[in-house]
């Protein structure tokens, strides 16, 4: 892990009144603030860091942002192609200081900067206005998307207000996703069962050659049990899954890991995912990590556009982590994430017919305890 420190802070005029703006000035006193009325990033900023990596540098600039429009969606993965699990994304930040060799956003962002949402008091009406209309409904929303939930979270402090916002709605599920150990912030606030915590793990092989900058695999786990003493629901995500050469054993072996760390009736689901990318993110990775190894396996276009493993190395992946969690914990919810159901056939205990089926099949147990808070 690392020590975050913004080199220069850009505010949209409009949110200089807002009160996370004004927290993270005071955070920052001598860091340097620009304010605008429209901010557009140019590779020719000034000071380019030794490595001429745009990407790098633009992590070193946080940009306080007024966010318009529609702030909730559904997951990007949704498709008529493959089987989503019917969750909602929460834009609340853009952009990770984790160096994740694989990371999608490299190739998707069109600002290197990290970038927050600092109307929060506007996007949350958003939530609480759709969430509203249909109270029966229980809807699983998640800040993951476009960065790591926690990764600044700590000096950040954004879900100092969106965690006790979530706790007072009946029908909503918090799902914050990452690959800190940045939960200590979180243990005192009242998230009144509305939060989940949900670490994205791979072997440590994996952490150390591709997720640079991350909590090793050790410190998620302990983190994950710290924030399950605290009341917090967990789940994980194995994803994604790399083909390399002692994958087998390490994967049994990263879920034998989960359950002497966490007790097993604290986990509400798994998810796996393979590598995936779009076509041009190879070439961005190639540049800016050169030791990486992730693809030196055939892969293949899929209908929905991004390069994956020949379905005979995914359906040996899944197996191989659905057997394990099959014999220790069988009781666990178990999904796959952006796959299509021939691949569902060939590896899970179930096949869904579409995405209410696996939204069903991993939140059936939620329903209970939603209606005993």
């Amino acid at each position: 892990m690392f020590n975050y420190r913004p080199e220069k802070i850009i505010i949209d005029k409009n949110v200089s009144s807002e009160p996370l703006t004004k927290q993270l000035c005071e955070k920052f006193a001598n860091v340097p603030k620009v304010y605008v009325e429209n901010f557009e990033w140019h590779k020719d900023e000034q000071e380019m860091d030794p490595l001429l990596n745009p990407l790098t540098m633009g992590k070193k600039i946080l940009h306080l942002k007024y966010f318009k429009g529609k702030s909730i969606k559904r997951c990007p993965g949704f498709s008529d192609k493959l089987i989503c699990c019917n969750y909602l994304s929460l834009d609340l930040v853009e952009n990770c200081p984790f160096e994740c060799t694989y990371c999608i956003l490299q190739a998707f962002l069109n600002k290197p900067v990290i970038t927050i949402h600092a109307n929060l008091e506007e996007i949350l009406n958003q939530v609480l206005d759709l969430t509203s209309q249909k109270p029966d409904v229980l809807f699983r929303i998640s800040t993951g998307e476009h960065s790591d939930s926690l990764a600044l979270d700590h000096i950040l402090k954004i879900n100092k207000y969106v965690i006790p916002f979530f706790a007072k709605l009946k029908n909503s599920l918090l799902e914050l996703k990452t690959k800190s150990k940045n939960i200590e912030h979180l243990l005192d606030l009242h998230h009144g069962g509305k939060t989940l915590i949900s670490w994205s793990l791979n072997p440590e092989t994996i952490i150390e050659q591709e997720e640079h900058k991350t909590a090793r695999l050790n410190e998620r786990l302990k983190a994950a049990r710290i924030a399950s003493d605290a009341g917090y629901k967990i789940a994980f995500h194995l994803d994604p899954l790399i083909y390399f050469s002692n994958w087998e054993k390490e994967y049994q072996d990263l879920v034998d890991q989960i359950f002497d760390t966490v007790p097993q009736d604290r986990i509400e689901w798994i998810s796996f995912g393979t590598l995936r990318y779009i076509s041009s993110l190879k070439s961005i990775v190639e540049n800016r990590f050169p030791k990486s190894k992730i693809f030196l396996e055939e892969f293949v276009k899929g209908k929905d556009g991004k390069m994956r493993y020949l379905k005979k190395i995914r359906v040996l992946l899944y197996k191989n982590v659905q057997n394990r969690i099959n014999k220790l914990a069988p009781k666990i919810p178990t999904y796959l994430c952006m796959e299509k159901n021939t691949v569902w056939e060939n590896t899970m205990p179930y096949k869904p017919k579409n995405e209410i089926d696996v939204e069903n099949h991993i939140t059936s147990k939620l329903y209970n305890k939603f209606q005993n808070i």
